[in-house]
């Protein structure tokens, strides 16, 4: 990313017709909101998730190089994308712990806190955005590798959140309403310079793998998803007793045996073993994940899944009878330096 690419991704809410009208629509809310007395608190708890949801998917379609959807219902339901909504807990237990720390050890020690919450909190929303786990927020595997696969463009957005937080103090003399716009035309900006460092080597499709079935809500309403939730929680069983190849083992044999989509299962346990407390069962199983999806010659889907792991933990290797067929998927998917690594094992 260039200083150029950075003004383009800070203008980018008011040069993007769809995202300038949501803003308006989202302001015209908020503004509601200050003024609509008991109203206001239950407006507020049905508009400000939905600016949230809104931000993350923006730092989503600038992450492909898209312009954004315009929000509807959807939006505006708590069940739905469910993780979209973590940065709100982020941004709220930050201004809380500054604000504590600003009252206790003063101004200076408030101001360090919040520049060093500014040079982690895009990492935080970057990998949220690839991996859709808030889980994967706090793994500072994952952070580190993101930071360093982003490369110099990472620091344009801790850069932005600076700016969020110091231009408004410098404009005081502005009317309310004409600051308070200019706040949510920032925090967008902030979103979308979060979403464009990852960008310059298409970390969000290379490390995505898209989720097979509806989170838990949703998709404990089928047989099927009731079935694979009690398989994997017997097998959460023997991995918190320091027995994961006998978890591991209750998995498999259910996907060997009785799933009747067991192409889909892999993914779902996956995906599901990621939000456990520790992920190395997780890792475990990936790597006889990944054996199948070599065998099955899905090349794309298996670098998917390797940089997915190496996100999660960067010393993750392939079985080493697969490393041949894996390298082989990442030349033929044209990403020489997962290769590379992949060849000194």
């Amino acid at each position: 990313m260039t200083f150029k690419d950075w003004l383009r991704e800070l203008v980018f809410p008011l040069s993007s017709s769809t995202t300038l009208i949501a803003l308006v629509v989202f302001y015209a809310l908020i503004s509601l909101i200050s003024i609509a007395g008991l109203f206001g608190i239950w407006l507020a708890v049905l508009v400000l998730p939905g600016l949230v949801r809104y931000l993350t998917m923006v730092a989503v379609a600038r992450a492909r190089g898209a312009d954004t959807q315009p929000p509807t219902a959807e939006f505006f339901d708590p069940a739905d994308s469910w993780w979209t909504l973590f940065p709100t807990i982020l941004i709220v237990a930050a201004a809380m712990v500054i604000k504590a720390v600003g009252d206790g050890q003063g101004e200076t020690a408030a101001l360090i806190l919040a520049f060093l919450f500014a040079a982690i909190l895009p990492a935080m929303i970057s990998v949220l955005v690839i991996t859709q786990s808030p889980l994967q927020c706090f793994n500072p595997v994952a952070l580190k590798t993101l930071v360093v696969e982003s490369g110099g463009d990472y620091w344009f957005a801790p850069l932005t959140a600076i700016l969020v937080v110091l231009v408004p103090t410098q404009l005081t003399m502005l009317p309310n309403w004409v600051l308070t716009f200019i706040e949510l035309v920032l925090l967008t900006a902030f979103f979308a310079v979060c979403g464009a460092i990852t960008r310059g080597k298409n970390l969000i499709d290379e490390v995505d793998i898209p989720a097979p079935v509806e989170r838990p809500e949703k998709e404990l309403q089928s047989e099927l998803a009731k079935e694979r939730t009690k398989v994997l929680n017997h097998a959460y069983g023997f991995v918190s007793r320091d027995n994961r190849e006998g978890g591991l083992q209750h998995i498999y044999g259910w996907l060997g045996n009785d799933d009747p989509a067991p192409g889909e299962g892999w993914a779902w346990f996956f995906e599901q073993m990621l939000n456990w407390e520790r992920n190395d069962a997780a890792l475990y199983f990936a790597q006889q994940y990944l054996k199948r999806v070599l065998i099955d010659g899905q090349q794309v889907a298996a670098v998917k899944l390797l940089m997915r792991c190496r996100l999660v933990n960067d010393s993750f290797k392939p079985l080493a009878e697969d490393i041949p067929r894996a390298v082989e998927a990442a030349r033929a998917c044209n990403n020489e330096e997962l290769a590379a690594v992949l060849e000194r094992y």
